[in-house]
């Protein structure tokens, strides 16, 4: 292989360079924008469960509110009226309050997850631009690489396997 090989190999090379680079932020990007769907879903995941749960409480505080009324019916009180009514109420409304909270509780939990798929989102953006930054700059590296090659081969002032590059 000759001198006038050279300038061919540093344009395979830096076209390998350039590629890969890109290649490698692609994937990053792909990686990062995986993870974000991921989060999402899980967000979406824990939005059904809170809603589960809540209906599950809310379900215990209906047959605790019956269970009460049973035990005050059995013991002749009156269960439409005065303290039973008052103990029905509270039950039902301790009931609800910690059914909504446990609704509050999964959608905090969904917004932080959705938060990380909104950060995953910008890594993904940023994966790709640095790519192209770096893609650009081993292009500008490679392009200065062949034009110093050029220009002392020119001059004479090149020798095999060493690259000079003085400026001209």
């Amino acid at each position: 292989m000759g001198v006038a090989a050279v300038p061919y190999l540093l344009a395979g090379s830096t076209a390998l360079s350039v590629l890969g680079t890109v290649s490698a932020g692609n994937q990053q990007a792909a990686q990062a924008n995986y993870q974000a769907d991921q989060a999402r879903a899980d967000a979406q995941a824990e939005k059904g469960a809170a809603q589960v749960q809540a209906e599950k409480i809310r379900k215990a505080g209906r047959q605790q509110q019956a269970q009460a009324r049973t035990s005050l019916a059995a013991s002749g009180v009156d269960v439409n009226d005065g303290t039973s009514t008052i103990i029905n109420q509270s039950i039902g409304a301790n009931a609800e309050e910690d059914a909504l909270t446990a609704i509050l509780n999964g959608s905090n939990r969904a917004n932080k997850l959705n938060a990380q798929a909104d950060a995953y989102d910008i890594s993904a953006s940023n994966a790709k631009t640095s790519s192209y930054i770096n893609a650009t700059s081993a292009l500008a590296s490679g392009y200065q690489a062949a034009s110093g090659w050029k220009t002392a081969a020119q001059t004479g002032n090149a020798s095999p396997g060493i690259i000079l590059n003085r400026g001209n």
